[in-house]
């Protein structure tokens, strides 16, 4: 029963008895089931409103089924209210599952954080209410969990890691001014992911020695993130930590992890048929560390002052694409067999990139590009490196060669500029390896198989 909708009864009670009662009391209800002792000329109209006996009484029966009946009172009783009608609680608020269906609930689905008493500010954990807000997102069978401005202070890492998080999107307001910080040495988030976006937030791991994210991922997108204060890596995904399943058709995009201890982001071989793109990574040993494939590696700025731009730990059918690549210590991409494996056909292409100013923890040691297989009886195989620059013009900056490999064959450098790249006289250096061909490249050229 519900006070707060007396009004709209009364509503209902006037158009009823508007004109028939003309100043008389509240009308009483009969219960009888047949009210023979009206005449016909008082039932129920043609317009399907009831009328009244003459002792201004109105059977139940008469009533139009979607319109509710008051008791003595003058209250409505909530059965009886026509279901495209919602009630309201004590605090006013409406039930969602009595909203008409055609009508969004929340906004389009989206769940405030301070709705669920989130204060961010920075001192109290606001975990227990964004995960109440994930909770009611989880209900409706989805929606955004949104974050306004503030800094969100959680005491352990946002995500499930048993049954995972479907369809939720955490979303944060303006353009990176909502912040998640853990106080606690524990990722920002984690668990498993299916379907799920995070967008537009400060990931802030404060240095307590976890990354900002550790999850496992499947068709979800990360993106328009800044991530700060991590340790062992900025993002890690599909590793095995959570799932020993693939994930597949995932986003990483327009992410700023900023350089701090570790890798930038590292894939373990469950990610596939995904994309790395448009990111800006600094880091102090790989920004990027990838594993398995296919994977798209696409636009990115990969800098600060990593050991390497990319470390290659066995792969199939890697695409490397329109990025730039600076400031590694030792070699820009490495790529190294798995020791394991008897042969290996990783299909790596190198396309358009532009490579500078690495080779710095040593100059004249390390080559831009190191590809490394097992044995002479276990060789890496099918690497093309075509229209890419390479130039060293920093102090202290300068590789051996463009391209070093050794145990492998099939390597094709064609079209490239890098006359500037290299300090050795000639650009490649193969040694045990067979099928090699250097071909059209600004400044020198060296067709050698051996």
């Amino acid at each position: 029963m519900v006070t707060e909708i007396i009004i709209a009864a009364e509503l209902t009670r006037r158009a009823l008895f508007a004109g028939a009662m003309s100043g008389a009391a509240l009308p009483a209800l009969h219960t009888d089931a047949t009210p023979s002792f009206i005449p016909e000329t008082e039932k129920a109209q043609a317009n399907g409103v009831a009328s009244l006996d003459a002792n201004a009484l109105i059977y139940l029966n008469q009533l139009p089924p979607t319109l509710a009946t008051l008791d003595a009172n003058g209250h409505v009783y909530e059965s009886q209210l026509p279901p495209t009608l919602a009630t309201l609680d004590a605090n006013g608020h409406v039930y969602e599952s009595q909203l008409p269906t055609d009508v969004a609930k929340h906004d389009e689905l989206v769940f405030n954080v301070r709705d669920y008493g989130a204060v961010g500010d920075g001192v109290q954990d606001d975990l227990p209410a964004i995960n109440a807000a994930i909770a009611a997102a989880t209900a409706h069978g989805g929606g955004t969990v949104w974050f306004p401005v503030g800094t969100y202070l959680i005491s352990a890492a946002i995500g499930n890691t048993t049954a995972g998080l479907t369809s939720i999107t955490l979303a944060g307001a303006g353009s990176q001014i909502a912040t998640l910080k853990v106080s606690n040495n524990t990722p920002v988030l984690t668990g498993i992911w299916y379907s799920c976006t995070v967008t537009n937030l400060v990931l802030d791991a404060n240095g307590l020695g976890s990354p900002c994210i550790s999850v496992h991922v499947d068709k979800t997108h990360l993106e328009r993130l800044l991530l700060l204060n991590w340790n062992t890596s900025g993002i890690t995904v599909n590793d095995g930590t959570f799932s020993d399943n693939g994930g597949l058709l995932n986003f990483i995009d327009r992410c700023n992890i900023q350089q701090n201890t570790g890798t930038g982001i590292y894939t373990g071989y469950r990610f596939y048929d995904s994309w790395i793109i448009n990111n800006n990574v600094g880091a102090s040993y790989a920004d990027l560390s990838i594993e398995g494939g296919p994977v798209r590696i696409l636009g990115n700025h990969l800098d600060g002052s990593p050991t390497y731009n990319i470390e290659f730990r066995g792969n199939k059918r890697i695409l490397v694409s329109d990025n730039i690549l600076e400031g590694s210590r030792k070699q820009s991409i490495v790529y190294t067999m798995p020791p394991w494996l008897s042969s290996d056909k990783p299909q790596i292409q190198l396309i358009g990139n532009m490579f500078s100013n690495g080779g710095k923890l040593a100059q004249n040691t390390y080559p831009a590009v190191s590809i490394i297989g097992v044995s002479s009886d276990a060789r890496t195989e099918g690497f093309t490196i075509t229209g890419n620059t390479f130039a060293c013009d920093d102090a202290g900056a300068g590789w051996t060669y463009i391209v070093e490999a050794q145990f492998a064959r099939t390597i094709a450098a064609v079209g490239n500029q890098w006359i500037e790249g290299h300090m050795q006289t000639q650009p490649c250096h193969f040694l045990t390896c067979s099928n090699t061909e250097v071909v059209g490249n600004h400044g020198d050229n060296v067709v050698k198989t051996t």
